[in-house]
């Protein structure tokens, strides 16, 4: 999925998180190292992402978290004794520096290559570093299409994927007994269509019923459409799969026009940076990675939080950058089995993970899905303009795009 529009919402948020970033000890593609242990030779790893530009946002919270994750890696021994060095590459969000950026990386040697939380702007680093045999990882690409299905068969993604995402937005609304539900889907990416599809098509499982189904694009005025569900049956529950802004203007313009329904979104809604503009809102429902607000119930999420926090001078934006540990504590553990970084047999030893405890959660894979689809996440409630944590849910039932 692209997530252009969702990142330019919350460039502003994070302008002082990159500006940071940029001046710790961690190299850009000139050189330069994260982590001060010399005990054995230093195992770089290559980092292709986007410090600038649309995706700059989007990347910021994973990237800085393995720059967190690779200093206290190398305060405890790196990987088997030897110090994590992470080198980076500014892709500007621009996708032709993407290839160029990976082959850079795989000229100096990389152990595994990360990057960016897109699937199709990553793409032509990912298949770079496969022709090279360098096992590959994207923190926070939702679509199980990352991985074997797209043809990258040594290529994962830490992020969790839409079905189990949407599965849960579902299940949580089952639960609270709302079931009349009005659906609202941003055409714009495949990732929200497939959102509200999953959505939908779990619904009719659980016996619930979707009585009418909107779409919109991003920058769409919907207050003809919130007419029309005023006008119709009074939904118990709204979906909105969208992404900020545009997201943000369809809960701002359901409230405006009288519709006072619970709405619930997924990980395209997550942060606070956008409920400024929606003054009161409540009855507004994230499910998301994490609560990144020092409320979660794992203590190692707000502990990392916490540090991200003095570490880059503000809080992550989103709760996603538990994905950006995830990925190094992922290789770490696939090298303690395969005992090389030769990347098939670092991805087998990945495709072997079973519930293997990282920031993100319980992380598994198999030869046929290289994401997350059954790891629990959080259901988190707009509170005073704030995300709170609501629950932790694992999904019942994981149901694929119709």
């Amino acid at each position: 999925m692209s997530l252009r529009q969702f990142a330019v919402a919350s460039t502003a948020v994070l302008a002082l998180g990159l500006s940071v970033s940029g001046c710790q000890k961690a190299s850009d593609a000139s050189g330069g190292s994260s982590g001060s242990s010399d005990a054995k030779t230093p195992w770089t790893i290559g980092v292709v992402m986007a410090k600038s530009g649309f995706l700059g946002p989007v990347d910021t919270p994973a990237s800085n978290a393995l720059r967190l994750q690779a200093a206290e890696m190398n305060n405890s021994g790196g990987i088997d004794g030897h110090p994590v060095e992470l080198k980076f590459f500014d892709t500007q969000s621009q996708l032709a520096k993407y290839a160029p950026g990976a082959q850079q990386m795989l000229a100096a040697g990389v152990k595994a290559l990360v990057v960016s939380c897109d699937y199709d702007t990553a793409s032509p680093a990912a298949q770079a570093a496969q022709a090279k045999n360098v096992v590959v990882i994207a923190p926070c690409v939702g679509d199980p299409i990352f991985g074997p299905q797209g043809g990258l068969k040594i290529g994962f993604s830490m992020g969790d994927g839409t079905p189990g995402e949407a599965s849960i937005m579902a299940e949580f609304a089952n639960s609270k007994g709302w079931k009349n539900a009005v659906l609202l889907k941003d055409t714009t990416l495949k990732y929200t269509q497939n959102q509200c599809d999953i959505v939908a098509k779990r619904l009719g499982q659980l016996g619930d019923k979707v009585i009418a189904s909107y779409n919109y694009k991003q920058g769409d005025d919907v207050t003809e459409t919130v007419s029309k569900i005023r006008a119709g049956k009074k939904p118990d529950v709204v979906f909105n799969c969208g992404y900020s802004p545009g997201g943000a203007t369809v809960a701002k313009e359901l409230r405006d026009g009288g519709v006072p329904a619970p709405i619930i979104s997924g990980f395209g809604m997550d942060g606070d940076f956008w409920t400024s503009g929606v003054p009161g809102l409540k009855d507004y429902y994230v499910v998301t990675y994490v609560s990144k607000n020092g409320d979660d119930p794992d203590p190692a999420v707000n502990k990392f939080a916490a540090a991200y926090k003095t570490k880059f001078g503000a809080a992550p934006s989103v709760g996603s950058f538990v994905t950006g540990a995830a990925t190094l504590q992922s290789l770490k553990v696939a090298y303690g089995d395969a005992k090389t970084w030769d990347g098939k047999k670092i991805t087998a030893a990945m495709e072997a993970f079973k519930d293997v405890p990282t920031l993100a959660g319980p992380t598994s894979f198999s030869p046929a899905l290289h994401i997350n689809v059954k790891r629990p996440m959080s259901v988190l409630e707009v509170v005073d303009g704030k995300l709170k944590f609501v629950e932790r849910r694992t999904p019942q039932q994981v149901v694929d795009a119709p």
